[in-house]
Order: C-alpha cells, then structure tokens, then sequence
C-alpha cells in the first residue's frame, strides 16, 4: 500500500478557492478556468510559508496547470455550465440563397470589385465576462449571471476588393471624460454616440454622408 502526502499549502488553497468560488456564485460572477487558475495562484503565494534563509524548500513550485484543474474540479464537485441563453434562429434559406442573387446583380450592372461594397455592425463589450462558469454538480443550472452592459457599438465596411474604409465606433456619451477636449475628428474612428449606443436610422445616414462618400471618393 503507498500514499502521497499532499502539500500542506496546496490543500489549504484549494480549500481557500473553493469558498472564493462560491462567494463568485452568490454574487452572480462567472468563472472560467483560467481566471480559476489565476486565483489558484495568488491564493498559494498567500499561504506559502517563507522559506527560512539558507534553507531549500521541500514543496514543489505548484503551477495551477490543467491537470491540477481537473483534480481540483472532480474533489470539490465542479461542472462547466453555459450562462447564455439561446441565440436568435437565423434566415438560412434566405442567406444560402443571397449569394447567388447577389453575383446576378452584379453581372448585369457591370459593378467592379472595388464599387461592391459591404457594411455591418457588431456589438464589442470591452467589459465583457466568461460566458460559462464552475458550479457545483448538484446545480442543475448555473444561477441568473447579469452580463456587463458596458460596450460600442462598431460599424465595418469595405469592398471586393479587400479595401477596409474608417470604421464607424457608437458609444453612449458624446463626450466621455477619456476624450474630453479632444477632437474626435482626429480620432482613426468615425464617432457617433446614442444613449443606447445602437445604430438608428439618422446616425447610419449620417455616417454613410459623412463617413462612407468621403472616404470611397478618397480611393
């Protein structure tokens, strides 16, 4: 029969991540493996004792790799849950049939690559957390999460010919206090703000009159 003795400090971290973790949950914070981890880390450098002066240390350099993860999650009960809901179902057909509608168009027109343009936008949540996170196994569920709200809203644009044009940024202040007394037509974005920072109509218009012609004239 053997056994291994575990390192003292080690217990008492996982011990230690194991109530962080929960206070995570209660607060509605999900958490990844890798910010896990990290945490893992702090909290031993925490606990390890000094080593006396002129004295090796008998613990080994503990380095939160993946397979202590998985140790870590199997003693303490752990599953990996999604915390988003659903996407929103898509026109398949209507965009498998797009493309060919599309190279009609402008086969008949007689458009260049360099005229055939394509914009959107998309959401960026520079807050933005984990979209899972540990709980434990007697959680059918991952609690109620409220994701960060704190994003821009990015407008890109470029042709067939691979030509990318100033992208368009809408954030919710027209004067954030990072850019305050700046000029923001000197910024290598074209900006526009909302207090929802969502493109509207006015502000598409405004960015295809100001942004899009001045730039497309430009090449």
């Amino acid at each position: 029969m053997t056994s291994q003795v575990r390192d003292k400090t080690l217990v008492k971290t996982e011990k230690a991540l194991n109530l962080w973790l929960e206070d995570m949950n209660r607060k509605r914070v999900p958490i990844n493996g890798n910010t896990l981890r990290e945490k893992a880390l702090s909290l031993y450098a925490l606990f390890k004792p000094p080593a006396e002066e002129g004295q090796p240390s008998d613990e080994k350099e503990f380095k939160a790799n993946q397979g202590w993860l998985n140790g870590f999650r199997n003693h303490f009960n752990l599953k990996n849950v999604q915390t988003t809901g659903k996407a929103a179902s898509a026109n398949e057909d209507a965009a498998k049939a797009y493309p060919e509608q599309l190279k009609k168009i402008i086969e008949e027109k007689g458009y260049l690559p360099e005229q055939v343009f394509n914009t959107d936008e998309t959401g960026l949540f520079w807050k933005k957390m984990p979209n899972r996170t540990y709980t434990s196994k007697s959680e059918r569920q991952a609690p109620g999460f409220k994701a960060a709200k704190d994003r821009v809203t990015v407008l890109f644009c470029g042709n067939a010919a691979g030509h990318l044009i100033k992208l368009g940024l809408l954030y919710r202040a027209a004067n954030p206090r990072a850019l305050n007394g700046k000029n923001k037509n000197l910024l290598s974005v074209f900006w526009q703000s909302n207090k929802k920072a969502w493109v509207m109509a006015v502000l598409f218009l405004d960015w295809f009159h100001k942004c899009f012609i001045p730039e497309v004239k430009r090449t």
